[in-house]
C-alpha cells in the first residue's frame, strides 16, 4: 500500500550529526556571479560588504534591487545559449483567455451551463439583472493580496504595488449548472463585491494618506497558513507593519493601526505562525550590520466560537490560536541570528487544528473562557499530537520553530519558539493569578502585557543549530492542518500505516511527518528534509542541541522559491516549488517523493506561486452537481502576469468531484487556466478563503 502511495521511494537515511561550523551541505563558497546576476553584498573574501549592504536594505523595494532579491533567470543560467522551447500546456478555455470552466448535469429546460458562465463584462450589475438572466445562486471565492512593482508609480490605483486579489472562484445556480472561473483578478465584478478584489489595497491606501513617507512598495506580505486567516500583513521597507485584510465583510473590531521597527531595521521576509498568534519578521539592521528576528504578537479572536455577542466580547487573548480578526499588534523584541542579511523565512508549531468556521466547541464559558479555571484545565489538559477533530479546538501550541536563511553567507538556522509557546500557556493555562497578568495590557509598555523580552527574557526564542548550506534560496516549515484534501502526512500515516487510535510512542518522527520536517531550497535546484521533531515536540526523546536532521533531498529547477500553501489547498503539508532558473514547477509530497514537475511556453519568468482551491457546488447532491479543483497561481515577474494553472492533488482518498485532468491527448495532471496581465511586474502572493 506505500507503494501505492508513492512513499516508498524516498527513505531517510543516517547522516552526521551536524554541527554549526560543518559544512554540512555542498560547497559552502559563495559563487560570486551566476549570468548578468551578482550577489551585490558578499565582497570578494567572503565577507559582507557594509555599504552595499545599507544601500540594498535601503533600496529594498526599488526594482534594481528586485531584480537582485528574486535571483538570477532562465537567461543567467544559459549564458547567452538559446534556450529549449517549453511545451503549451492544454486548457479546457483556450478560446475566451478568461478560464470559464463549466460543468456538471443540469435539467434539460434550464439555459445552457456555458451561458452562465461568464467574463467580467458580462457579469449581472444588480439583484434584480442577475435574477433576470437566470444567475441566482452561491459562490465559493478564494483570494489574498499580491505585489507587484507598478508600471506607472504614479497611477492612483495602482502606485501601492499592493491589490486585493481574487485568485479564483466558482459558481452553482439555482436552476442547475456549474461554473469555475481559473483567473486572478483584482477588479470588481458582479461575483467579486465588496472587499474582494481592488487594484489598491484598502488599509494600505489609508495608511499611504496619513503618511507621505510611507516607502511602496511594501516588500513582503504574510498571512497564517493553517487556519482561517482573513486578515494578513504588509511589510515595508522602513519597518512599517501593517494589517490588512480581504473578505466579503469588515472583520470584528479590526485594529487597523500599523506597527513600525525602531529605525534602521529593514523587513526583508516576513511569516505568521500557523493559527494566527505570533508574527515574525526577518530585519536587515543597517545599525549594526546584523540579522534579526522580531517577533511581534497578536490578538486574533479565540477560535470556534460564534458571533461577538455570544462571547460577550471578551475572547480576544494575545498569542493563542485564533481567526477572522486581529485586535492589536505588539513587538515583544528580537533574537539576534549568527548572519547579516536574512532572506527567507518560515515558522511552524505543533498545533494541528482546522477551519473553525461554523465550529461553536468553545462557547460555553466553562469550555472556552480561560479566566475560568475549568477551562484552563480543559485547554491544559488536551495533547496537542492527536488527530484534529471538532472537538480539539480548546488548545494552544506548546512546541513550534522558525526557519530562517541567508542566501548571499549561505547559512541556515533553526530558532527554537518553544520557550515563547511555554511562556503563554504558563500564563493563560495555570492559575488565576497569572492569568489575570494577561489583563493589564500596554501596546507600548514593554513590562505590561504583552511582555517584551526585556521584561520576561525566559520567553525569548533560542537559535539552537546553524547549518551552512550553499546559496539558500526559500526555506518552509511543515505545517499541519486539516484541510478539504486534509494532508498528506494524515492520508498517510494515520490512516494507511497505523490505526488512529494507536498511541504515539514518542519516538517515531514520520507519524506527524508535516510538523516535524523542515525543508530547505538551494541555488542549484537541490531541495533538503530535516527532522525537527526536537524543536516541534518539547517532551521528544530527540534532544534540541541537535534540532536540524537531515533525512533526504529531490531536485527541482534552479533557483526555486517554494509557493505559498495553506489548508485551502492541495494539502498543507504538500510542497511546490518555482523554479526562476528553469521555469520549471515542482510538485512533491513531504516525504521527498516527486509527484511531478511542469513548464509552460506562457512562462517568461515565473518567480513565486501560490496554491489555493477552487469549487463549484458544495458538495452536492450527485453526480455533476459539484467539482472542485486545485490550482496554482504563478507571479510571471517580467511577463507581467498572474498565470493560474488547476493542478491534480493526488489525493490518496477520493475527496468530492475531481474536475476531470484530461486534455485531448489524454490524462494530464496540469490544465491551463488563464494569462491575467497585471499592470506592473508581479512577485508574491497568498490566498485563503473568502469569508
Amino acid at each position: 500500500m506505500a507503494a501505492a502511495l508513492g512513499f516508498a521511494t524516498t527513505q531517510p537515511t543516517a547522516s552526521p550529526t551536524p554541527t554549526a561550523t560543518t559544512p554540512l551541505i555542498g560547497d559552502a563558497r559563495k559563487r560570486i556571479r551566476i549570468g548578468k546576476w551578482e550577489e551585490l553584498i558578499i565582497a570578494p573574501g567572503g565577507t559582507i560588504d557594509a555599504a552595499e549592504y545599507r544601500r540594498v536594505a535601503a533600496n529594498y523595494n526599488s526594482p534594481e534591487i528586485m531584480e537582485y532579491r528574486l535571483g538570477p533567470t532562465a537567461a543567467d543560467f544559459a549564458g547567452g545559449k538559446p534556450q529549449a522551447a517549453a511545451p503549451t500546456i492544454w486548457g479546457p478555455d483556450m478560446t475566451t483567455g478568461q478560464g470559464l470552466w463549466s460543468y456538471g448535469t443540469q435539467p434539460l429546460n434550464n439555459p445552457g451551463e456555458r451561458e452562465k458562465c461568464l467574463p467580467p463584462s458580462q457579469q449581472p450589475r444588480s439583484d434584480q439583472e442577475e435574477a433576470a438572466l437566470g444567475l441566482q445562486g452561491a459562490g465559493w471565492l478564494v483570494g489574498g493580496q499580491h505585489l507587484f512593482l507598478p508600471d506607472n508609480p504614479n497611477d492612483p490605483d495602482y502606485k501601492y504595488g499592493i491589490s486585493n486579489t481574487r485568485g479564483a472562484d466558482g459558481a452553482v445556480f439555482n436552476t442547475g449548472g456549474l461554473c469555475m472561473r481559473m483567473i486572478a483578478s483584482w477588479n470588481y465584478d458582479w461575483w467579486n463585491r465588496g472587499n474582494i478584489a481592488t487594484p489598491a489595497q484598502p488599509e494600505v491606501r489609508a495608511l499611504a494618506a496619513t503618511r507621505a513617507d510611507l516607502p511602496l512598495v511594501p516588500v513582503a506580505i504574510a498571512r497564517g497558513r493553517a487556519n482561517a486567516s482573513q486578515i494578513s500583513f504588509a511589510a515595508f521597507r522602513d519597518g512599517t507593519i501593517a494589517p490588512i485584510v480581504l473578505g466579503n465583510s469588515g472583520p470584528e473590531f479590526f485594529n487597523t493601526s500599523a506597527l513600525r521597527l525602531p529605525a534602521g531595521m529593514v523587513p526583508t521576509a516576513m511569516a505568521v505562525t500557523p493559527y494566527n498568534e505570533f508574527l515574525v519578521v526577518a530585519v536587515w539592521d543597517t545599525n549594526t550590520v546584523t540579522g534579526k528576528l522580531a517577533f511581534i504578537a497578536l490578538r486574533p479572536r479565540q477560535m470556534a466560537v460564534g458571533s461577538p455577542s455570544q462571547t460577550p466580547n471578551t475572547r480576544w487573548y494575545w498569542g493563542t490560536p485564533g481567526a477572522w480578526t486581529n485586535r492589536g499588534m505588539k513587538l515583544l523584541g528580537f533574537v539576534d541570528l549568527p548572519f547579516a542579511a536574512p532572506t527567507s523565512l518560515d515558522v511552524s508549531n505543533n498545533l494541528y487544528l482546522q477551519n473553525p468556521r461554523g465550529y461553536s466547541d468553545n462557547d460555553a464559558p466553562a469550555r472556552g473562557d480561560l479566566s475560568l479555571q475549568s477551562a484552563r484545565d480543559l485547554w491544559r489538559g488536551v495533547n496537542p499530537v492527536y488527530p484534529a477533530g471538532e472537538v480539539q479546538w480548546h488548545q494552544l501550541a506548546s512546541g513550534g520553530y522558525a526557519v530562517v536563511a541567508s542566501r548571499a553567507e549561505g547559512k541556515v538556522s533553526f530558532v527554537d519558539m518553544t520557550p515563547l509557546y511555554q511562556f503563554y500557556r504558563s500564563l493563560y493555562l495555570t492559575t488565576q493569578a497569572s492569568f489575570n497578568r494577561t489583563l493589564d495590557v500596554s501596546l507600548t509598555d514593554g513590562a505590561k502585557f504583552p511582555f517584551s523580552f526585556a521584561a520576561e527574557p525566559d520567553q525569548r526564542p533560542v537559535v539552537t543549530t546553524t547549518l551552512n548550506v550553499a546559496q539558500p534560496t526559500s526555506v518552509s516549515a511543515g505545517v499541519m492542518a486539516k484541510g478539504y484534501i486534509n494532508t498528506r502526512s494524515e492520508e498517510y500515516f494515520e490512516y494507511v500505516r497505523r490505526s488512529p487510535s494507536e498511541p504515539w510512542s514518542g519516538t517515531a518522527p514520520e507519524r506527524y511527518l508535516a510538523r516535524s520536517r523542515a525543508f530547505v531550497a538551494t541555488m542549484d535546484g537541490t531541495v533538503r528534509g530535516f527532522n525537527v521533531q526536537g524543536l516541534v515536540f518539547p517532551s521528544s526523546p530527540v534532544g534540541k542541541t541537535v534540532s536540524a536532521i537531515p533525512l533526504f533531498s529531490f531536485a527541482a529547477g534552479r533557483n526555486p522559491a517554494f509557493a505559498y500553501v495553506n489548508a485551502t489547498a492541495t494539502a498543507s503539508d504538500d510542497l511546490w516549488l518555482v523554479s526562476r532558473g528553469d521555469h520549471r514547477v515542482t510538485f512533491a509530497w513531504p516525504t521527498g517523493d516527486v509527484q511531478y514537475s511542469f513548464t509552460d511556453s506562457r512562462m517568461v519568468d515565473p518567480v513565486a506561486g501560490s496554491v489555493s482551491y477552487n469549487q463549484a457546488g458544495y458538495g452536492g447532491n450527485g453526480a455533476g452537481r459539484a467539482v472542485n479543483t486545485p490550482f496554482i497561481s504563478i507571479m510571471d515577474f517580467n511577463g507581467k502576469a498572474i498565470l493560474t494553472y488547476a493542478v491534480n492533488p493526488r489525493p490518496a482518498r477520493p475527496s468530492g468531484e475531481l474536475y476531470p485532468f484530461v486534455a485531448p491527448s489524454g490524462p494530464v495532471d496540469v490544465l491551463f487556466g488563464s494569462r491575467a496581465p497585471t499592470p506592473g511586474k508581479p512577485f508574491m502572493m497568498d490566498q485563503e478563503e473568502i469569508i
